[in-house]
């Protein structure tokens, strides 16, 4: 099994175009906290330019890193971070420039949708969300937000609800319970 594999499951990593450094953690300072923060690199051949839609060319061509600092659910009692190099591309179509994406983060967020999914999870726990927002290491505002997120996305869409609802049927079943 490759030490690729192996962080990936540590990190509960689903995608498989980010790999990892030989020296792939180390302690760091992050927020005057002691962290474990992970090395990796997201890197593969988009299918279009994400700015223009124009198909992968030899006129799309790479163009550098954008590295990301993302919140990861924390290992072993310590905050954890995944310094995430991602690749990015230049498409000489349009002239526009992008960073490739990747399931573990919502684009142009830095806090991986595993944790969110974890503070989502406790919120169901009746913990405070102060108390959520230090277990995560992120702010009051951030656990609010994703526990509304989760709340309208689970929520059911009242505006495609009929405009008669018909309770004939439930009636007569209930007068046959009850007679």
């Amino acid at each position: 099994m490759s030490h690729h594999h192996s962080i990936r499951n540590l990190l509960n990593i689903k995608d498989k175009n980010i790999t990892f450094d030989e020296n792939f953690c180390a302690e760091e300072l992050i927020k005057g906290v002691q962290s474990k923060v992970f090395y990796g690199q997201l890197t593969y051949q988009p299918k279009a330019c994400y700015a223009c839609g124009h198909v992968f060319d030899v006129q799309i061509i790479k163009h550098g890193f954008k590295t990301s600092l993302i919140k990861m659910p924390s290992i072993s009692g310590f905050h954890t971070y995944l310094k995430l190099r991602k690749q990015r591309y230049f498409c000489k179509h349009c002239h526009s420039t992008f960073t490739l994406k990747t399931s573990v983060v919502a684009k142009n967020c830095c806090i991986s949708n595993n944790t969110k999914v974890a503070i989502a999870l406790n919120a169901k726990d009746k913990i405070s969300e102060k108390d959520i927002a230090m277990k995560h290491n992120v702010s009051h505002a951030t656990v609010s937000r994703v526990i509304d997120s989760f709340y309208s996305y689970y929520q059911p869409n009242v505006h495609y609800l009929p405009k008669h609802l018909c309770f004939d049927e439930f009636n007569v079943n209930f007068h046959i319970i009850s007679g």
